[in-house]
């Protein structure tokens, strides 16, 4: 019985050691995925709708087409809705601004040429000239659907809204430069089999080239992953994520991006075969261990 009773002790210290150290080597390893996987879907899709709408918009008659630019095709216009653009320079007498459609999917042409499956339509309302500084349009999404490949696996993408405000437009170099907010976004999954959700408050840069025609962004924003694990985002000035628009995915440049819960992870979209390929290869670094994913 003395030997039962002083073991009994032993082995209870034992066991509890072997628990404490179980649950603190739970503690360290940092497998959280997911938060990186859902901001990727939503960063890819949501940062290419401002330029678009933008290259779109200034060659429509009646928002200041832009002499600049080459003759538009027939998805560069955007179909006028309600109010009108007299409401640029009389909004005493004309209290109502326009409001435009645009298809994301066209037979004639492809208004996004980044090779992506697209459904739906963007409702698109101008309060200013989209040329001139200053002037702020509001973007939603009404019913758009993408997916790379598989028309079966179809995300769907809704916002409140997008506001933007135009805050350079330099026609001499064809760079313009926007701030962006995606009000109570949203990601959808095939079939509902998920949900994310969205917000920023970024700047976005597009450049016009020959060579090249891309975007550039950098800021915060913030998410919640379809687990429903809170996650923020900020994207440095001099890291920005870049996206070519013949590409559907991100070519370029990095993020912190924190889990709630978790450590900070830097996200790295260039991947080994350059910057300038398109290819859906990424990493993130965290406790010093490096895991490459896939883009979606």
């Amino acid at each position: 019985m003395k030997t039962f009773k002083l073991i009994l002790p032993l082995v209870a210290v034992v066991l509890i050691t072997a628990t404490s150290c179980r649950k603190k080597e739970t503690v360290e390893v940092d497998n959280e995925t997911q938060s990186v996987i859902d901001n990727a879907v939503a960063e890819q899709e949501f940062m290419g709708v401002v330029p678009v709408v933008n290259s779109h918009a200034i060659k429509t008659k009646g928002t200041g087409a832009d002499a600049n630019k080459t003759a538009a095709l027939p998805c560069d216009t955007l179909v006028l809705v309600s109010g009108s653009t007299l409401y640029f320079d009389d909004p005493v007498n004309n209290p109502v601004p326009p409001t435009y459609t645009m298809a994301m999917s066209n037979p004639t042409c492809n208004p996004v040429p980044d090779g992506k499956m697209r459904q739906g339509h963007l409702q698109i309302t101008m309060f200013g000239r989209p040329k001139s500084v200053g002037s702020k349009m509001r973007i939603r999404m009404l019913n758009c659907k993408a997916a790379n490949v598989d028309p079966n696996k179809m995300i769907t993408y809704e916002c409140d809204s997008i506001v933007v405000k135009t805050e350079i437009n330099d026609t001499v170099n064809d760079v313009r430069q926007f701030n962006f907010r995606i009000y109570k976004g949203k990601c959808v999954g095939s079939g509902g089999s998920w949900t994310t959700y969205y917000e920023t408050n970024r700047t976005i840069r597009h450049e016009y080239s020959v060579a090249n025609n891309l975007i550039k962004v950098w800021g915060q924003s913030n998410g919640t992953n379809r687990q429903g694990r809170k996650f923020n985002v900020n994207v440095d000035a001099a890291t920005p994520l870049v996206k070519r628009d013949n590409c559907q995915f991100i070519s370029f440049g990095k993020m912190e991006l924190t889990p709630e819960g978790f450590k900070t992870r830097t996200v790295d979209f260039t991947s080994g075969t350059g910057v300038d390929a398109c290819d859906d290869d990424a990493t993130f670094s965290v406790n010093g261990n490096t895991v490459p994913f896939k883009l979606k």
